[in-house]
């Protein structure tokens, strides 16, 4: 059997990151003069934006009738929405200008939600309009008026922040050493490669088209809750070792990883934001990976992706780590379903390799469904418990895996009892994937199958 391949030489040198933000905390409520003062703030804001409620139904009370009348009239309801569509953008534009200039002193997200709010409430008349006097079109007039507005202060917050967000780019010399790292390793190419890509292409897109309803919402939620880049792309490793960008809806604050280098996300995260939290409970931020699964750049079942900068690290500490990278990676993977978000590149590496080896139908099949059940209610395959699952070693094993990332020495485990003794043997043919990748073969053959 050849030897598992490993660079060779001293690892680059390690970016001295500080340690992860501590968790959120809530901060202390201001008293005295600053609480009279933030109160009177909200209770101004909390007026002007009635006073604006009330004089935009006026105003569309008064001149719907000559806006309907005139583009009423025009038969083609696509050119007829259009021009609604149109109207609102320009109303926006006016009104980002005016937020700019008036005296009170506004940050550029203030400024963009409070144009997003007159945008938002003008459509809104408009729909109530239309459905007591009108066509009954309420929901597609306020879809409309929403739209327009949403593309106007996207394209502000585009000029001012971008829209996607690439967090820890690593440098050329790094993505190019992990290119090279991977040259001659056997790619899988067989039958089910093959038609897996073509079926993937075609769920990729169907699914990007049927989840418009609720990419558009969730993506102006998250605009919504802090205006910034909608998506943040990793910087990971593909097949056969380039680099691509993982796309994800952000769930992290601005500039999340400008102190702390790239680290895995602790428990309760202080730059997890709220909304953050639920979409990576549910999964619900990887959406926009179909987007890499239509390029060629992920699948649907794979090994997770892993950031370039860690995989550059990993090559030189965990023997035969490239041969994860003869498949595509994937949105579900055996590592996933089996381990967990806090497991070693090691243990990783043992699950990665079983699922290289055993690939079929069925197998991807199992997983995503399996993925799927544990993201949306929660449902777990059974597995060996490792211990209880609490604050504290969930925090012990955060730190293990930042060490891990980190090259550095684990922290030691706390003493822990004897196990008893199982009650017999355990069969090699019901101990299910998780038992069989204990210890892997690591050899340069990642696409043989067992007979």
């Amino acid at each position: 059997m050849p030897r598992p391949y490993r660079i060779t030489g001293p690892p680059s040198a390690r970016p001295p990151y500080p340690m992860p933000m501590p968790a959120r905390t809530t901060p202390p409520r201001p008293a005295g003069p600053l609480a009279t003062r933030g109160s009177r703030r909200f209770a101004f804001a909390f007026l002007a934006y009635v006073a604006l409620t009330v004089a935009t139904f006026w105003v569309v009370y008064r001149y719907t009738k000559e806006i309907s009348h005139r583009v009423g009239h025009i038969e083609d309801p696509w050119l007829q929405f259009s021009l609604y569509f149109v109207i609102y953008v320009v109303l926006t534009s006016a009104v980002l200008l005016a937020v700019g200039r008036l005296p009170v002193r506004l940050g550029t997200e203030w400024r963009l939600r409070a144009a997003f709010l007159v945008g938002a409430t003008l459509s809104f008349a408009f729909a109530f309009y239309q459905a007591k006097f009108g066509t009954g079109l309420s929901a597609t007039y306020f879809s409309v008026g929403i739209l327009g507005t949403f593309a106007t202060v996207l394209a502000a917050t585009s000029r001012r922040f971008g829209i996607v967000e690439v967090i820890a780019r690593p440098s050329r010399e790094v993505a190019a050493e992990v290119e090279r790292a991977h040259a001659g390793l056997a790619l899988a190419d067989g039958p089910w490669d093959h038609a897996k890509r073509l079926l993937e292409l075609v769920l990729a897109v169907a699914l990007v088209v049927v989840s418009l309803p609720i990419s558009v919402p969730l993506a102006i939620a998250v605009w919504l809750q802090d205006p910034g880049p909608l998506l943040v792309a990793k910087v990971a490793v593909m097949r056969g070792g380039r680099s691509f960008h993982q796309l994800k809806l952000r769930s992290m604050e601005k500039d999340a990883e400008r102190a702390t280098g790239p680290v895995p996300a602790a428990p309760a995260d202080a730059r997890v934001t709220p909304l953050g939290g639920l979409l990576r409970r549910t999964h619900i931020d990887e959406l926009p990976q179909m987007i890499n699964i239509a390029r060629g750049e992920m699948s649907l079942v794979g090994p997770r992706p892993e950031r370039t900068v860690f995989v550059h690290r990993h090559l030189h500490e965990v023997p035969g780590y490239r041969l994860r990278h003869a498949v595509r990676p994937g949105l579900a993977g055996m590592a996933q379903v089996y381990g967990d978000y806090y497991s070693t590149p090691a243990q990783k590496l043992r699950y990665d390799l079983v699922y290289i080896r055993r690939r079929s139908l069925r197998l991807d099949a199992q997983l995503f469904a399996t993925a799927v059940l544990m993201a949306f209610f929660g449902v777990r395959p059974r597995r060996r418990r490792r211990g209880p699952k609490t604050e504290a070693a969930e925090g012990l094993r955060w730190r293990r895996a930042y060490a891990a990332l980190r090259g550095e020495a684990a922290p030691p485990a706390p003493a822990r009892a004897p196990e008893p003794a199982a009650a017999g043997p355990a069969s090699a043919r019901g101990a299910g994937p998780a038992r069989r990748a204990a210890q892997p073969e690591i050899d340069e053959r990642p696409t043989a199958k067992r007979a």
